[in-house]
């Protein structure tokens, strides 16, 4: 068999054999090539954090953190950040849904103490914060959830699901309650990306003229999900590993969006074939930010070749792709320190480019000093919402549109 790829009408043949086969989106997506294989998952074997620092980790407290940790699904997310390493933190009890699942996360953690649902857990008054490893489409009501009940939330991405009401609503909740959220997006602690934000502070980069953030991850087989909440998801309402490199390097915000969407032959993403009504596997947007420059930001789910999260930034000043940095010939006697603090001992940095425990560690951090963590509640909707509305300005052919500003 040839291992050159299929031309369009191979490509075309071959679905319309299928078809006449009576397979149908399910079988589909089985026959697939290329899809995943279960129990491997894109970006959690890259585990390098990028360059360190000399010095040892320096504890800021002799304090624990008691965090509960709900969810542990096909990406077993609950216990892949670390939290039962953190020697500042106790885990106090874990909950799924489904039993099997609880039972591994509890074992995974090395945890006694169980619930049968999240609703059960918040109501234990000893936990003082929530990691929330759950459905996407349930991050916000979670989140909300919890801070209603007294708790710190750390969630995974993204922070809301298509919806600006939620957002909204998050928002004020944070600011109500005055307890910490952070989102734990790892594109924020990639190397590129932490590299990116150093210079961008060190004032080597100067106001970004243009930037980019590119996350391909190839989608011919939804990975299982929750109330199936992955089959034909919109591609910028998972927009975070992309709008991470300019939110996570400035710290600022984009201010209008116009974005495209692509119509690709993978079944579950037909407007008759999802819930969500989505016709496009992968979209492209172009941002206007809030220091007048211009963001190109794409998520890609029918692209095969490559996946990962990838940036690069041009600023006034200096430039960067990835970590190779070309500053202004006056900065190159001022090197910028590139190199991450070290985590504590026993504390693996995790995959997607071993952000998981860095995520932690800060998460942890912010707690126990009673301050902001990096990604607090505003980064995390300046990340989410701009592809909510991209997603809109997709339907409308692009669209110009204006996104909503998230400011502590």
């Amino acid at each position: 068999m040839s291992d050159r790829p299929p031309t369009r009408r191979e490509g075309t043949t071959r679905r319309e054999a299928l078809a006449a086969a009576g397979l149908g989106v399910t079988a589909w997506m089985a026959a697939a090539e290329g899809a995943e294989k279960p129990g491997k998952i894109q970006g959690f074997d890259e585990t390098d954090p990028g360059k360190l620092g000399k010095g040892g980790w320096k504890p800021v407290s002799d304090r624990k953190v008691r965090v509960g940790i709900v969810g542990y699904g096909v990406c077993r997310f609950g216990a892949a950040f670390g939290f039962q390493n953190h020697p500042n933190v106790e885990v106090a009890a874990v909950s799924d849904l489904l039993p099997d699942r609880c039972a591994g996360l509890a074992k995974a953690c090395r945890c006694q103490k169980t619930y049968p649902s999240l609703e059960e857990m918040v109501k234990d008054r000893s936990i003082e914060a929530v990691f929330l490893a759950t459905d996407a489409p349930s991050h916000a009501r979670h989140a909300v959830l919890c801070m209603s009940h007294g708790k710190h939330v750390g969630c995974a991405v993204p922070a809301v699901w298509g919806s600006l009401e939620d957002a909204d609503k998050l928002f004020e909740t944070v600011k109500k309650t005055g307890l910490t959220y952070m989102m734990f997006e790892t594109s924020a602690y990639r190397p590129d990306c932490y590299a990116m934000r150093q210079a961008y502070r060190a004032g080597a980069l100067g106001r970004l003229i243009y930037s980019e953030g590119q996350y391909y991850h190839y989608f011919a087989r939804p990975l299982g999900s929750y109330k199936n909440w992955r089959v034909g998801l919109p591609p910028m309402w998972y927009p975070t590993h992309s709008t991470a490199y300019f939110v996570a390097v400035t710290g600022g915000s984009f201010t209008a969006v116009s974005c495209q969407g692509f119509r690709g032959a993978i079944p579950t993403f037909k407007p008759e074939a999802n819930a969500y009504k989505n016709p496009f596997d992968s979209e492209v947007a172009l941002f206007s930010t809030h220091e007048g420059g211009a963001s190109r930001m794409s998520v890609c789910w029918g692209t095969r070749g490559s996946h990962g999260e990838y940036g690069h930034v041009r600023g006034e000043r200096g430039m960067m792709e990835g970590t190779r940095f070309e500053p202004a010939a006056d900065l190159k006697r001022r090197p910028v320190d590139f190199s991450k603090p070290k985590l504590p001992p026993g504390m693996p940095a995790g995959g997607h480019g071993g952000s998981h425990g860095y995520l932690t560690e800060e998460f942890v951090t912010a707690l126990l000093r009673n301050r902001r963590p990096l990604v607090d509640v505003a980064w995390s909707l300046n990340m989410t919402v701009p592809g909510v509305v991209a997603h809109q300005s997709a339907l409308k052919d692009g669209e110009l549109m204006k996104v909503p500003q998230y400011k502590l």
